[in-house]
Parts: structure tokens; sequence; C-alpha cells
């Protein structure tokens, strides 16, 4: 796990400058308030991966359990294209699943409801999105035999890309369009914070972005200027104990 805490701590730094130095949008209002929220959430989300995920994943990948489908391959180098692809898959499919639950939306909602994107947005994720987005995955591992080394790749470059393309890194548009084709950038994950459904339908994929193209979901914003981010009904600022509890608020028509 050192090694995705380090691909977190340096992709924060790097593009934390980035955005900085070269911001997409010229924000009026000060984000470092929602910043310190996003990140408290960021935390709370990894000691519950700490003390949940991580202790199951170590009891599977104890030598006296089954391997799983892919322990008898002899090419290590294939085990390793095989478990990345599969693991995007899934998060590709679970991330559009939960566009197209209502239940589930409720919990991802919290993440959409950011209306200044930057570094900080790629941990805001409501608790129990977190955990219930695991399980599947869990299962994944254990009956593919997912190794602990392709994993934490997976899982590293997974952390680098969500900081990547949450940030307000002014991207030069040539550059972003061309990498879109290949991994998700910026501007077109900016199309996927949009408030107008039919952006907000697209462009599910968290790293590979040929997903979105497999299954028709690429859409690359032609003005992702004037995109304007956040959810038409949740206009208001949001502490870390309101975001925890917008999933359980209930709709009075």
């Amino acid at each position: 796990m050192e090694y995705k805490s380090l691909a977190i701590v340096t992709s924060i730094v790097i593009f934390g400058i980035l955005e900085t130095l070269v911001p997409f949008f010229q924000y009026r209002q000060n984000p470092v308030n929602r910043f310190i929220h996003n990140l408290i959430l960021g935390l709370i989300n990894s000691l519950v991966i700490n003390l949940t995920v991580i202790l199951i994943l170590n009891s599977l990948w104890k030598p006296t359990l089954p391997q799983g489908l892919f322990y008898n391959l002899n090419l290590p180098w294939l085990h390793f294209i095989l478990s990345f692809l599969l693991l995007d898959l899934y998060m590709y499919t679970w991330h559009r699943l939960i566009h197209t639950w209502g239940f589930a939306w409720r919990f991802h909602k919290v993440h959409h409801t950011d209306r200044l994107m930057n570094i900080s947005t790629a941990y805001r994720f409501h608790p129990v999105e977190v955990i219930v987005s695991n399980i599947p995955k869990i299962g994944l591992i254990y009956l593919l035999g997912i190794t602990p080394n392709a994993w934490i790749l997976y899982e590293s470059l997974f952390a680098i890309s969500l900081v990547f393309h949450h940030s307000n890194f002014a991207l030069p548009l040539k550059i972003d369009k061309f990498l879109s084709y290949l991994i998700v950038t910026p501007n077109y994950h900016r199309a996927h914070h949009c408030q107008l459904t039919k952006y907000l339908n697209s462009n599910y994929t968290s790293l590979l972005t040929i997903w979105d193209i497999i299954f028709q979901s690429r859409y690359y914003p032609p003005q992702p200027e004037t995109i304007q981010f956040g959810v038409p009904e949740e206009t208001r600022d949001f502490n870390v104990i309101s975001l925890l509890k917008l999933p359980f608020k209930i709709k009075i028509n």
C-alpha cells in the first residue's frame, strides 16, 4: 500500500501545483474551505478502506486459499494486463450503474455536488459508496486470482488518474483531446460533471477511455470553458457533516 500512498501524495503535489500555476477556471470564490472538507472526507474514506477492504484482501491472499482463474497462467505479463483491464472495466460498469440506479445515485451525488472542481474533488465520495463499490471488486479479485502486485499497480494508477482528471489544470486543448482517446483527461471528465443530464450521463470511465468508446458513452465537450459543475437542485456549499447526511435527505414534493 505504500506505493499507492506515494502515488496519491505525488499526484496531489504535482497537479496541485499545476492547477495553481495554470488554472482552467479562474474561480472567484476561495476554494480553501471546500478543499479542506473534501480532503477530510477523503481521509475518512481512507480509514474505512484500511479497516475493511485491506483486511479482507489480506485474508484472501493467503497461500492456503484457492488461487482463482488466473492461477495457471504462466505468463506474468498477461496476468497483469488481464487484471488491469478487468479491474478498469469493473470500475466503468460500476460507475455507469450508480448513475442509473436511483438509490446508488443518492450517495454518488455527494461527489457531483462540487461546483468548483479541483484536485480535492477526487476525494469527495460518501463512505457508503466507497464500501459498497469495493464489495464486487473484492469478489472479482478472489474469483480471478488477481495478485497483490497487479491490484496495487492498478490502484496506484487509478489514484493518479483521479487527481489528474479532477484537477483544474489547463492542459492544452489539443493535447487534452488527443490523450482523451486513451485516458481520462480534465476536459473529458469536466463534461461528466456538467449540470446538463445528457453530458452527466457520459464519460463513465475512470482510467482507460476505451470503455466509453466500446459502449458508446464517449463525449468530448466542444466548449469545456462553458461547463457549469454541480447538481442543479443542490446549490449550497457543503461541509463534511452535510455531505455525509445528504443521501438520507428526504425529498418533499
